[in-house]
């Protein structure tokens, strides 16, 4: 299966997103948060890099999340994700 964001994600957020994930289980965890992974990203390019126009648009959580677990089945439940009212009953 093909995953498609509905909205233009960079590709450096989305490899980010990836790695930072991959960290995260790493370290134990059997679950974490999407939102604060993104948060991570958006302290990343404003701070660490001083790209203070970066904008890192709170609606790729639920794609970022929903992506990651599609390209990485082993890691399906990793993000709680709620059922998407637009797409049907798929969650």
């Amino acid at each position: 299966m093909t995953f498609h964001f509905t909205a233009p994600v960079p590709l450096d957020v989305i490899t980010m997103f990836e790695k930072l994930t991959m960290d995260v289980q790493r370290a134990g965890y059997q679950h974490y948060s999407a939102d604060a992974i993104l948060h991570r990203i958006r302290w990343h390019f404003r701070v660490e890099q001083g790209l203070r126009e970066f904008k890192c648009n709170n609606n790729w959580t639920a794609e970022l999340a929903r992506w990651f677990m599609d390209k990485h089945p082993h890691m399906n439940g990793f993000f709680r994700t709620r059922m998407r009212r637009r797409f049907g009953a798929t969650p």
